[in-house]
């Protein structure tokens, strides 16, 4: 039986279900495999996203990464997100201001944004390390979370967060969380593919 493509709407609604699998591709050969495995979010890269990345996986929720720092303006943002659903994305991936997330989502660009451990502002949590160890830090993750559920993001993906942290967090928010590095509890787990 062929799969249909989730949407924003199926994700949001299943939220709490069965945990969903999520992996970052490379390579249009990699997105096909994944495709293959019965993987249900793929993410790629703006840089490389084009319809051959959809082509390849046409029942796969897929995620385009807006890369951080390379979009400088929200009207950067806004392009790029409108260019990455015209190339066959079903949402972006974006660690930008919650100014510009709100406009992203007032667009109609369904946004997956980014707490705990985000690599391009690393320098603010102490490097590459768990981020939400202590309370205070676990609040500021928090904090954020609602800043983004209230920017109008419909997913967050929380990395390397202590699994009691963000297993907390997915309970209380109505977004999609998906974890990565930070536990089993969420609605989703990313995984990037090995370089080949």
């Amino acid at each position: 039986m062929r799969r249909i493509k989730p949407t924003v709407a199926d994700l949001l609604a299943d939220k709490g279900g069965p945990q969903k699998t999520n992996v970052y591709v490379d390579s249009v050969a990699e997105c096909a495999a994944a495709e293959e495995a019965g993987i249900d979010i793929i993410t790629v890269q703006d840089s490389i996203m084009g319809s051959a990345y959809r082509d390849a996986a046409p029942t796969a929720f897929m995620v385009v990464g807006l890369e951080y720092g390379v979009h400088a303006t929200t009207d950067d943002y806004l392009r790029a997100g409108f260019d990455a659903m015209l190339a066959g994305g079903d949402a972006v991936w974006s660690a930008a201001s919650l100014g510009t997330i709100s406009r992203m989502r007032d667009e109609g660009i369904p946004v997956v944004s980014h707490v705990g451990l985000i690599p391009a502002r690393r320098t603010w949590t102490g490097g590459f390390k768990a981020v939400g160890k202590t309370a205070e830090s676990a609040l500021d993750v928090w904090q954020l979370t609602k800043a983004l559920e209230a920017a109008g993001a419909f997913a967050i993906e929380i990395e390397v967060v202590p699994e009691p942290v963000a297993t907390a967090i997915s309970a209380r928010t109505s977004m999609v969380t998906i974890s990565m590095g930070s536990g089993p509890h969420c609605d989703a787990c990313l995984l990037y593919t090995s370089p080949s």
